[in-house]
């Protein structure tokens, strides 16, 4: 049966696993590139419409991780879309706002803090 993910979601391979290590390997060097973000940003990623897995862009401090934000800590803006679009996002393939004008992408939060982003995913196209 091809719903077998269904009930097991950490089995799924996700594409925005992927590209959110090779934009960490980057951050970690020069995490001036993350701080420009200057807000806590998190990304919840789904798969056929179901949640998968959060991450965190932690423009205060400059770090990028998998999860929720730390404690204490509370997200700005809340970004919410498929994994397959993450993945074209990241590699420049897609672009933000033709993926929220489709409905694939979901801003809850300040709006403005997440055209920030197009900074970091500038700079990930370039690998």
């Amino acid at each position: 049966m091809t719903k077998e993910d269904q009930n097991s979601p950490s089995s799924v391979e996700l594409k925005a696993k992927t590209a959110f290590d090779e934009i960490n390997k980057r951050a970690k060097n020069q995490p001036a590139i993350v701080k420009k973000i200057g807000a806590i940003v998190l990304f919840d990623i789904t798969k056929d419409g179901k949640f998968q897995q959060s991450w965190t862009i932690d423009g205060k401090q400059g770090i990028i991780y998998e999860g929720k934000p730390n404690e204490g800590a509370t997200a700005q803006v809340t970004i919410t879309l498929d994994d397959n679009d993450f993945f074209d996002l990241a590699l420049g393939n897609a672009n933000a706002p033709a993926l929220f004008a489709k409905g694939k992408l979901k801003v809850k939060g300040n709006v403005m803090l997440a055209q920030k982003l197009s900074i970091l995913f500038k700079e990930q196209s370039k690998l």
